[in-house]
């Protein structure tokens, strides 16, 4: 009986119809048998009379014969549900079945199930449908892909027979999910191109899959692509092999205010957790691992309700510099890989900011200074007091911030410096006072692509007592709410109140009005009279604060009692504002080809990657040697590369870069990525590597919701259970209206035969 499985969705119906198929051929044979012959003269005649048309009535009654033979069947079809094989019909005109078997390996097929991964069910689902279709050689042709890599198929238009079987079943039990977040759409479009170029075929697709919500529903890309595949007569098959919905909990970020600390300064930690589940999660740990050994302090872990985030801070302290690797890690639950996320912190003795005052006494530098390192054990931070000549003379990039304070103008060479430093990544606070030459502010520091100063200097202004109250010679200054100012956005706070400014920059109008300034400029704070006193605008990757008062007590009483608290604290905010990116540390999702991008003048064409340890293959290559090639310049600067593009000096066009892949950076952790620079000097980069959140929704979408994305029903899902080989039941085409249709019309001509071959008398009126 197995073998009737491929062709009828109720074989046990099968052999009771084809018995009842014999009925007729039955009565028929019982009716010539009804009636004894007997001889005589009369009907002699009459026979000799019937000679002509006995042919005739012969042929006719086995034609009715055959007409009720064939409803018995049709009706022992009908109820056995006959499904008809393309692959099977089309051999007769030399045509075959070309099948798409799609595997999903993206990261929530590592949900873990009776102790084994979703994964792994998918490839014994694969294998089963790809060895039931090898019992037919010649009439399948098959191409496997995967989801996280549809250009790189693992078999490609082959006959299914035993020979591809014996070839592919060792590749399929070695391959191993990935840890990337894709969706369906660009398998299902490789599916379409695959068999859109291949004519005279019955293209069919089986994707087999988790059928995560997330990935199917509300995504009108997948529908359009599904609809695609309909458009190419492409029957589509999802092979479901998850059935119900599990609750997970996922570390979806890691964030600091900078990534950067020094020796013994506390480093404060944000963890942004969420619950993808359909209760309250509670008792949860996470563990804390920096440089692979486990701290012994855990992160208290409140409870989350289902659908909701939460945000935990913890502090670290680290007690030798160098580039140290964290890790935060939760407990096991369904998908495992999203309980844990890495960053990698730069560990200095201390933190460098340089204050250039031009003033001869540097009284303002020397306040600024003392609130940023007062105690260095403390804040961990060490300023540098110079003049402007330091800006040509020493690397700009050592400095976390630069501050600017009495600057009257800088020459060219050291304008474009500080502008590289910025469109970099670096930030500039400026403090200009009356000796600073406005025509320099207003037209050198204005250049479009280089605007280092927010807006047109006017003149300085003071209070007038007359307008104050009581003789006052101050005003007040109003803050926005930002980073910087978070003590003074306290509710209630104090602080604000007693700061108190007496001289500051007016805004030049230029025969414009404030409100047609540069959009991109902010202004974070005003004076009560409402001229702006602090502005904040961008330049390239970098910030620039602009305030329009000096950083000393000649125009206000900030630097001192009782307005010094707030002062300090600003300032420190004002580092972790400003602070350079760190070049030697990156962070992101495992994804994509990772690339590296840099120009020839900065480093050789060598790289050496050192790869984290591989927990499924403990023989996986854990270094790398790889060699840049020369490639045009993009216009990004090319992925993981965190310098400004190398000025053209020329005059020929754009510097000649470098350009590297890794494409075995496909696993989280932490790599070490080491460059040299033409003296030979080793320069690393450390690149935290983390699985995507996006993949950690481990709902399950509806089966009637999926199929009903396409509307010509060329879409349908079914249990990996029942899933069937690929020349089964799953290519085939239930034939139930067409047979129906037959039956009608062979019931039809069987009555009107039979009223052909009955005897009626003429009625006489």
């Amino acid at each position: 009986m197995s073998w009737l499985s491929q062709f009828f969705l109720n074989p046990g119906f099968v052999l009771p119809g084809a018995a009842l198929a014999s009925v007729p051929i039955i009565i028929h044979l019982l009716s010539r048998l009804r009636y004894k012959k007997v001889r005589f003269a009369a009907m002699e005649f009459l026979l000799q009379s019937d000679e002509l048309n006995r042919r005739r009535l012969i042929i006719e009654q086995l034609l009715l014969l055959l007409l009720r033979i064939l409803a018995v069947i049709l009706i022992m079809l009908l109820l056995a549900r006959f499904v008809l094989d393309p692959s099977r019909m089309m051999m007769l005109r030399g045509a075959t079945t070309h099948h798409v078997v799609i595997v999903d390996d993206s990261l929530s097929m590592r949900e873990t199930d009776s102790d084994r991964i979703v994964f792994d069910r998918a490839v014994e689902t694969l294998e089963k449908m790809l060895s039931q279709g090898g019992s037919r050689p010649g009439s399948l042709r098959v191409t496997v892909l995967t989801t996280s890599g549809p250009d790189r198929p693992i078999v490609t238009d082959r006959a299914l027979d035993n020979a591809l079987l014996q070839e592919l079943t060792p590749r399929l039990r070695n391959l191993t999910c990935s840890f990337h977040a894709v969706t369906p759409t660009a398998a299902l479009a490789a599916a379409e191109n695959v068999l859109s170029g291949d004519g005279g075929i019955s293209p069919r697709v089986h994707m087999i899959t988790d059928l995560r919500a997330s990935d199917w529903q509300g995504h009108p890309e997948v529908a359009a692509a599904l609809k695609s595949l309909d458009s190419i007569d492409a029957n589509v098959t999802l092979v479901q092999v998850v059935t119900d919905s599990a609750e997970n909990m996922v570390v979806k970020q890691l964030t600091a205010d900078t990534f950067g600390v020094a020796v013994g300064v506390p480093w404060r930690l944000n963890l942004t957790l969420q619950n993808h589940g359909r209760k309250k999660s509670s008792g949860l740990r996470a563990t804390v691992r920096v440089d692979g050994s486990v701290l012994p302090v855990n992160v208290l872990v409140p409870d989350v309700e289902a659908g909701e985030e939460a945000i935990v801070s913890h502090d670290l302290i680290f007690d030798s510099p160098g580039q140290h690797e964290v890790e935060i890690r939760l407990d096991e639950d369904a998908l495992r890989e999203d309980n844990s996320r890495f960053v990698v912190v730069e560990v200095t003795d201390k933190r460098a900011i340089l204050l250039v005052d031009d003033e001869a006494r540097q009284q303002d530098a020397e306040y600024v200074s003392a609130a940023l390192s007062a105690d260095p054990q403390l804040t961990g931070l060490a300023t540098e007091i110079r003049t402007s000549d330091v800006l040509t003379s020493a690397p700009l990039q050592t400095y976390d911030c630069i501050y600017l304070l009495n600057v009257r103008e800088l020459p060219a060479d050291a304008t474009e410096l500080l502008a590289a430093y910025v469109s970099g990544g670096g930030g500039v606070a400026w403090f200009p006072d009356d000796q600073a030459n406005t025509t320099w502010y207003n037209t050198t520091l204005q250049t479009d692509g280089r605007k280092l100063f927010p807006v047109l200097l006017g003149s300085v202004q003071s209070v007038a007592s007359d307008v104050l109250q009581d003789d006052e010679s101050f005003l007040n200054p109003v803050f926005e709410r930002h980073p910087i100012f978070a003590v003074y956005n306290i509710p209630d706070s104090p602080f604000g109140d007693v700061v108190q400014i007496s001289q500051w920059f007016q805004t030049a109008s230029d025969g414009e009005q404030e409100d047609n300034r540069d959009e991109s400029v902010r202004v974070l704070a005003r004076l009560q009279n409402g001229d702006p006193l602090i502005l904040e605008h961008a330049l390239g990757r970098g910030r620039v604060l602009t305030f329009l008062t000096s950083a000393g007590k000649r125009w206000s009483n900030w630097p001192v009692s009782p307005a010094a608290p707030g002062y300090v604290v600003m300032h420190l905010l004002i580092h972790q504002y400003l602070q350079h990116p760190i070049r030697s540390v990156e962070s992101r999702d495992v994804g994509g080809l990772l690339r590296f991008e840099w120009p020839v003048s900065e480093y050789t064409d060598s790289l050496e990657v050192f790869l984290p340890p591989d927990a499924e293959d403990a023989a996986a290559d854990s270094f790398l040697r790889l060699v840049a090639a020369p490639v045009l310049p993009s216009a990004t600067g090319g992925d993981g590369d965190n310098s400004a593009a190398a000025p053209d000096t020329s005059g020929t066009g754009p510097a000649e870069r470098l350009a590297v892949s890794v494409p075995q950076a496909n696993r989280p952790g932490v790599y070490r990525l080491k460059r040299f620079r033409q003296d030979g000097e080793g320069v690393e980069t450390w690149l935290a590597m983390s699985v995507p959140s996006t993949e950690s929704d481990l709902a399950v979408a509806d089966a009637a919701v999926v199929e009903a994305l396409s509307e010509s029903g060329h879409v349908r899902v079914i249990a990996a259970d029942v899933a069937g080989g690929l020349s089964g039941s799953d290519a085939g085409r239930e034939m139930r209206w067409l047979l129906l249709g037959l039956l009608i019309f062979v019931l039809v001509c069987e009555q009107l035969m039979s009223l052909r071959l009955s005897f009626h008398p003429e009625v006489r009126t």
